[in-house]
């Protein structure tokens, strides 16, 4: 593909890192369109051979400018040059969190789906993106890499959460658009993980809502959201890892940790 589209902004934290937060306050903003009727599209890593036409259908036919928040994008090794063929002068925003905290909070939301194991180390087989999404340095680096250090700008969620308007100043700055006001929502939880009180009926609509997803019926999406849809995956005791897990998890992401720690020069407070 060799045609340009106008996507100027995407987020690209992984899983668990604040992208809700981030596709609400884009939003906002008066100069940028984001997908009608769903946040992510899915369209570089899952949908590519779909054709540019397909990621066009998602967006106002006048809107000058594109964004999309889309957390899977973050550690598919395809995607950022795929990006950046349409879009060459795309930026790119990368929330980042505890990656042991973001281990933990991702297999939290895949139980809540019904998708995994109890059993944090099983549902990391099941899932390996509750680990391999946390190897910070590889796919950070990656983007880096394809856009230019100019073009990527990293943010430390914890911070995030501390100061949202400070960190919603940063972005419009970083993507030369005017400031906006972070909504009076900006410092709640967002997609707080809880555990299925029915297990088997979490996986049932978590399978259903990929299918319609899949099939482009967003809508049908959104109605269910309406009606309740969420308390299906709610309701539950949420587990927790042991501290002899977070202990193993902490010496596999301490490299990653440190490269981060070093690229904002200044150190994040991971793993403390």
């Amino acid at each position: 593909m060799s045609e340009a589209i106008p996507l100027t902004l995407v987020g690209v934290g992984p899983q668990r890192t604040g992208s809700t937060w981030l596709d609400q306050q884009l939003r906002q903003h008066p100069a940028l369109a984001l997908p009608n009727h769903v946040k992510e599209t899915y369209f570089f890593d899952k949908h590519w051979d779909r054709g540019l036409a397909d990621y066009r259908s998602h967006f106002p036919a006048d809107a000058p400018a594109w964004a999309e928040v889309g957390p899977t994008y973050f550690d598919d090794p395809d995607v950022p040059t795929r990006i950046a063929s349409v879009a060459p002068e795309v930026r790119a925003v990368i929330p980042l969190r505890d990656p042991v905290r973001r281990a933990v909070s991702l297999w939290q939301h895949h139980l809540r789906k019904g998708r995994v194991p109890a059993d944090f180390w099983a549902a990391a087989e099941a899932e390996p993106r509750i680990l391999t999404a946390g190897d910070y340095a590889e796919h950070v680096a990656r983007w880096i890499d394809t856009l230019g250090a100019d073009r990527v700008l990293v943010l430390v969620l914890e911070e995030v959460l501390d100061d949202p308007q400070a960190a919603l100043d940063a972005i419009t700055t970083f993507a030369g658009l005017q400031r906006i006001d972070a909504s009076d929502s900006a410092d709640a939880p967002v997609n707080a993980a809880s555990a299925p009180r029915f297990p088997l009926l979490a996986t049932v609509a978590a399978r259903a809502v990929t299918a319609l997803r899949d099939a482009r019926l967003h809508r049908l999406v959104e109605v269910g959201k309406r009606l309740g849809l969420a308390k299906v995956y709610s309701g539950g005791a949420v587990p927790d890892v042991t501290d002899a897990d977070r202990q193993r998890l902490a010496d596999r992401f301490a490299p990653h940790v440190a490269y981060i720690d070093d690229l904002l020069n200044r150190p994040t407070g991971w793993l403390a």
